[in-house]
């Protein structure tokens, strides 16, 4: 018996895969490296935050509202709205694509390749 590509378990594909197709729009979004690191850093951020309980998940978004002021405290109360809001919507998109997957995601990278882009990611099983 075969199994196709399709009904393959999320714990076996590659989780660079999964974080472009999760943050699919988002991760384009950049005109340079270092524009895209960041918002790769974001999406690995929301991965992590949902694998957790709703209640951590709040606190965690928390957590990161407080942490983004700290460092970018001139940010309006609209862009960090829309910030969160972003983070929001890549926890929902997580949640739907890959329930299943509680891999956290300890380090990231977006490498230049030509004059293209592709992420590494590297991975770790919580027990």
């Amino acid at each position: 018996m075969t199994q196709s590509k399709k009904s393959k378990p999320s714990t076996k594909r590659k989780m660079s895969e999964m974080i472009s197709e999760m943050a699919a729009g988002f991760l384009g979004v950049g005109d340079t490296i270092g524009e895209r690191q960041n918002r790769l850093n974001a999406a690995c951020t929301a991965w992590n935050m949902a694998c957790g309980s709703p209640e951590i998940r709040q606190r965690q978004l928390e957590q990161y509202r407080q942490g983004y002021l700290q460092f970018n405290p001139a940010t309006s109360p609209a862009a960090l709205a829309n910030i969160l809001k972003d983070m929001e919507s890549l926890v929902e998109r997580k949640l739907n694509l890959f329930p299943d997957d509680k891999r956290q995601i300890v380090d990231a990278k977006v490498v230049k390749v030509g004059n293209n882009f592709r992420i590494e990611v590297a991975s770790a099983t919580l027990e």
